[in-house]
């Protein structure tokens, strides 16, 4: 337990050390997203503390609903070198009339045309700034995962890709990444993933961020 909360305090100073340490030359990338974001941004962290500062939006990204709600205040008035962001595990959530995750009584939390055209305003509030964007597609559902369908990240995925496409931003496909990586690596039913397998699902990523801050 103390080694856990000594990890999470490193995780909070270091980037002021970082910052003290290099003054302003130093490389802003923000990464913008849900839980699957939040367990591989300490990895991102420390593989490129070299070379950026890293900080990952307060919280849990949620759907696209709360992205538009909060994309400027997330965004602020810091020069980013880099934004990747992420939506959809919590777009394609189905609940009930309780807020209960249920597939059988529940509807869709947003819609393919929804997502579509919240997307759409998210990347327009992206663009104003001067950072490379890249976006990162939905990982897997698996079997039995509550309140989500299998076939769901694909639909949504296509949906995103054909948003990026039209904006030329980069995609990072996590998605097919994630059909191997997760069953080794989590358990079953939950989207969620080990700590190797955050690792895993980081190697891409990292490789994408350093390619776009040598440019």
């Amino acid at each position: 337990m103390k080694s856990d909360r000594f990890k999470r305090l490193v995780l909070l100073v270091f980037p002021f050390l970082f910052i003290a340490a290099t003054g302003d030359s130093v490389k802003h990338v923000l990464i913008i997203g849900d839980s699957i974001s939040i367990g591989y941004t300490p990895i991102l962290q420390k593989s490129l503390s070299s070379v950026a500062l890293i900080e990952h939006n307060p919280g849990n990204g949620g759907s696209t609903v709360r992205g538009k709600d909060n994309i400027e205040k997330w965004i602020g008035n810091k020069k980013w070198d880099i934004i990747l962001f992420n939506f959809g595990l919590h777009d394609l959530v189905y609940k009930d009339d309780s807020n209960n995750y249920d597939v059988a009584n529940g509807k869709v939390s947003v819609t393919l045309t929804e997502y579509r055209n919240n997307l759409k305003f998210i990347v327009s509030k992206l663009r104003e700034t001067t950072a490379k964007l890249i976006f990162v597609n939905t990982t897997m559902v698996p079997e039995n995962s509550v309140g989500r369908k299998i076939e769901d990240p694909a639909r949504y995925n296509q949906v995103a890709l054909e948003v990026m496409k039209g904006n030329n931003i980069e995609v990072i496909d996590l998605y097919t990444s994630s059909l191997i990586i997760h069953p080794q690596n989590s358990r079953p039913g939950n989207v969620h993933y080990s700590d190797k397998g955050y690792e895993l699902l980081a190697e891409p990523l990292i490789k994408s961020i350093t390619a776009a801050l040598q440019k």
